[in-house]
C-alpha cells in the first residue's frame, strides 16, 4: 500500500511540477523519476513479476495524471509535452479522411520497429532508465491526444473509451515486460564489466512476453485500425 500511495504522490507532483515549470524535456524526466527507484530495486532483487506490474500501475497513474492535466490547462499542455500537439494533429487526420500512418502497415511498421530497436538498445545500455525516459514521452503525447479526442468530440464517452486503442495498450505491455528483462540483462552485464559475479537469470519470460506483445500490437492494429478509424469519426463528429 505504502508503494501504491507514493507513486499516486510522485505522479501528481511530477506532473504538476512539469506544467509550472514550463520546461519539454522535464516532464519525462520527472515521469521516469517517479517509478525507476521501485523498479530498479525490484529488479536488483530479481522480483521481475513485481517489477512489472508496478510499472503498469505507474502507467495508468502516469496517464489518468497527463490526461487530467491536459484537461485542466490545455495550452500548458501544449508547451510542455512534446509531440503532443503533431500527434493530435496526426491522428485527427487520420480519423477525418482515413489516410496517414496509423492506417497503413507498410508505413507504421517502420516506425513501430525503430521505437522498439531504440527501446531495447537503451534498456541494456542504462537498466532502463533512459528507455524509460523515452516510454513515457511517448505515453505523454498519446495521453495528450486522448485528452483533446474527448474535449472536441461531439459523443466525449464514446470517445473516452475509444481514445487509448487496443492495439496501444498491448504495446505498452510489450514495452513494460521487454524493459524488465532487458534491465536484468543489463544490470548482468554491468555486474561482469565490474568483475563481479551475476547470479541472477535473465529472465526470457518476460522477453518473450514482450516480444509476444509487440507482436501483437502490429497484428491487432493492422486488423482493427480501419474499424477503429470509423468508430472514431462517429465519436467526433
Amino acid at each position: 500500500m505504502m508503494i501504491v500511495i507514493l507513486l499516486v504522490i510522485g505522479v501528481i507532483f511530477s506532473t504538476t511540477a512539469s506544467f509550472v515549470f514550463g520546461v519539454p524535456w522535464l516532464m519525462p524526466i520527472l515521469g521516469t523519476a517517479v517509478p525507476y527507484p521501485i523498479f530498479l530495486l525490484q529488479i536488483r532483487r530479481q522480483q521481475y513479476r513485481s517489477a512489472f506490474w508496478w510499472m503498469l500501475l505507474w502507467g495508468v497513474l502516469q496517464s489518468i495524471a497527463v490526461i487530467v492535466a491536459t484537461a485542466i490547462a490545455p495550452e500548458t499542455a501544449a508547451k510542455v509535452i512534446l509531440r503532443g500537439q503533431s500527434y493530435t494533429t496526426e491522428m485527427f487526420h487520420w480519423i477525418r479522411t482515413g489516410e496517414g500512418m496509423e492506417g497503413s502497415l507498410n508505413l507504421f511498421l517502420p516506425n513501430h520497429l525503430l521505437h522498439y530497436g531504440i527501446f531495447c538498445i537503451l534498456c541494456v545500455a542504462t537498466i532502463s532508465s533512459v528507455a524509460l525516459i523515452f516510454g513515457t514521452w511517448m505515453l505523454n503525447y498519446m495521453n495528450f491526444y486522448v485528452a483533446e479526442l474527448v474535449k472536441v468530440s461531439a459523443k466525449p464517452w464514446l470517445a473516452a473509451i475509444l481514445g487509448w486503442y487496443p492495439w496501444s495498450l498491448l504495446r505498452i505491455i510489450g514495452f513494460i515486460a521487454t524493459g524488465v528483462a532487458l534491465a536484468a540483462l543489463g544490470l548482468n552485464l554491468l555486474n561482469r564489466i565490474r568483475g563481479e559475479v551475476s547470479k541472477s537469470p535473465f529472465p526470457k519470460t518476460y522477453m518473450l512476453i514482450g516480444i509476444g506483445f509487440v507482436i501483437a500490437d502490429i497484428v491487432v492494429k493492422a486488423i482493427l485500425a480501419p474499424i477503429w478509424q470509423k468508430l472514431l469519426l462517429s465519436a467526433l463528429s
